[in-house]
């Protein structure tokens, strides 16, 4: 399963301070903290306050133990690497990207098109939400988030009709977003583009690509040596600036260049390692995972 083997790559030290970027169900948080000692240390971060919520209960006896190994933030992951603490101190750090299982399964934010609710998609707070932004841009900033971020073939068209829905009135909620949709794809092709759209329009409101590139750069500077990247991606965009960055500060074979002008990685996955039929099997929102991994020399 990718979330045994992602904390498997990710622990090489057992009294390591180690990130859990996306806290979510607080899956991956209980595997690390299983591997880790009494001079380990996990900081957890999710935007969503029910993430927090929810794992405050269910770490509840980590939480009160004296001192204890799991800290919890309210904030994006990006945040982390604003700690000068963390600076060469920090054994690893693990991103589990996308929309947590947790939050799609009690979606009242508009994150899924099959639940009828506002147009929110924050994972946060803060910030725009996806019924300002539908609302507001133009239709060519409308075509380029869905041409972008969704990859989706038919983003003129839905852009086109979303500019002219919205002059009859404003649009609220997921459904009507839906309806725009299908307005504009034949049947059997709707489940994929209603996906894409989505999920364009999710990217675009929680800037996830700008955060993800900001945040891998960060971290390959403040990891300890040894220190380890973890990431698993579900969408092509974000798999590319994870493998771009990887490469980018990969050593290549035979180099003498010993500078620290760049951080060095050596690259724990050559390639993505994806699931298998048993784990797909079991969660199909898998299919799509590719998880790649670095460490810091």
């Amino acid at each position: 399963m990718l979330g045994e083997k992602s904390v498997e790559l990710l622990i090489n030290r057992q009294d390591g301070i180690y990130i859990d970027g996306t806290l979510g169900g607080g899956g991956h948080a209980a595997l690390i903290l299983r591997k880790l000692d009494s001079g380990g240390n996990l900081w957890a971060f999710d935007k969503d306050e029910n993430s927090i919520r929810h794992c405050r209960i269910k770490f509840e006896e980590e939480l009160n133990k004296k001192p204890p190994r799991l800290v919890l933030f309210n904030c994006g992951f990006e945040e982390a690497f604003e700690q000068p603490a963390l600076a060469g101190n920090f054994s690893g750090l693990l991103l589990d990207l996308g929309v947590s299982s947790m939050q799609l399964d009690t979606d009242s934010r508009g994150l899924s098109y099959r639940v009828n609710s506002s147009l929110d998609m924050r994972f946060g707070g803060s910030g725009i939400s996806a019924e300002d932004l539908l609302n507001s841009l133009s239709e060519e900033q409308i075509y380029h988030i869905l041409r972008n971020y969704g990859e989706e073939p038919r983003s003129r068209a839905i852009a086109r009709t979303i500019v002219t829905r919205r002059k009859l009135s404003r649009i609220r909620t997921t459904f009507e977003l839906r309806e725009i949709v299908e307005s504009c794809v034949p049947k059997p092709q709707q489940i994929r583009t209603l996906s894409r759209v989505f999920q364009a329009f999710r990217i675009a409101v929680n800037r996830e690509l700008e955060v993800l590139e900001y945040s891998l750069r960060e971290a390959i500077k403040m990891l300890s040596p040894g220190g380890r990247i973890v990431v698993i991606s579900y969408h092509s965009l974000e798999d590319r600036i994870v493998k771009h960055i990887f490469k980018e500060h990969a050593i290549k074979k035979g180099t003498v260049d010993v500078s620290n002008t760049v951080p060095k990685l050596k690259l724990l996955t050559t390639k993505p390692i994806v699931p298998d039929d048993e784990e797909i099997g079991i969660n199909p929102r898998s299919r799509s995972a590719k998880l790649r991994a670095a460490e810091k020399v």
